[in-house]
């Protein structure tokens, strides 16, 4: 903190930047903060699990058909989020210790889908109540409009972009951030910025189809394993693929039997 203090005094655009960290403290010594941070760093620093393993692997199977994001960011997500520290400073089983690893973090926390921070977010919440802590899972401070009107401060306006405006830029499928911060006139630490605050569902059309028919997979196993249809009995009723259903069965665990192995099983309509 020290450092960055230093820096800011020797530049001359960051004058205004001074001022608005005085009106913070001020801020913060007036009213203070609905949480107490030292009371989840004291509990959480030590725990190097916060979601389970197989809730985050489910919801996986259900998002992505190829490589999927490994479940130590998930686990430094939810750290970072209740303590306010960085992820360096959690539990060493879940601590970036390389440089590439702190990027591939940070890369994570911007490429988040909306179905994986809803996961996270409600697990946060879980936690907190688990342990009696009735706080809000984070919390930013609200400085007076009037006091940050007569700032000049370097750099475009964290709210200058709406969410509506950043999901219309990120197309389906994999993106630069570069285009990104091109395409809505702004830096591409503002795009990030953006992006970890407001998850956009870019995935490719065949994944958003692989969500859709998640909804729909558990009365697809009632009917293959208790009314004994076939998989094509499945799909032409759902009018889907074959294909489809299969892989969406199989991704679900549910074994697939010899084909005609109920040559009179009746046909749903």
């Amino acid at each position: 903190m020290s450092t960055l203090l230093a820096e800011l005094t020797r530049r001359p655009d960051c004058a205004d930047v001074m001022r608005a960290l005085i009106l913070l403290a001020d801020h913060l010594d007036q009213h203070g903060s609905p949480i107490d941070y030292t009371r989840r760093r004291a509990l959480f620093t030590t725990r190097a699990c916060f979601v389970a393993p197989k809730d985050w692997q489910h919801l996986q199977r259900r998002l992505r058909s190829t490589r999927t994001p490994d479940i130590a960011h998930a686990q430094r997500w939810i750290f970072h989020t209740l303590t306010g520290s960085p992820p360096h400073l959690a539990h060493p089983d879940i601590a970036p210790a390389t440089p590439a690893q702190r990027q591939q973090y940070k890369r994570f926390r911007w490429r988040i889908l909306p179905a994986e921070a809803e996961l996270l977010a409600h697990t946060a919440r879980t936690i907190l109540d688990e342990h009696g802590i009735d706080e809000p899972v984070q919390w930013t401070p609200t400085l007076s409009s009037a006091d940050m009107r007569r700032l000049q401060l370097p750099g475009p306006d964290p709210g200058s972009i709406t969410a509506a405006q950043l999901h219309r830029t990120v197309s389906a499928g994999d993106f630069s951030i570069a285009h990104v911060a091109q395409a809505l006139s702004t830096t591409t630490a503002h795009a990030i910025y953006l992006l970890s605050q407001h998850p956009v569902d870019w995935s490719p059309p065949r994944f958003r189809h692989t969500q859709q028919t998640a909804t729909r997979v558990g009365q697809w196993r009632i009917w293959y394993e208790q009314d004994h249809l076939s998989l094509q009995d499945i799909a032409d009723h759902e009018g889907t693929s074959l294909a489809t259903v299969r892989l969406a069965l199989l991704k679900n665990d549910v074994p697939l039997r010899p084909a005609g192995s109920y040559p009179d099983r009746p046909r749903r309509r």
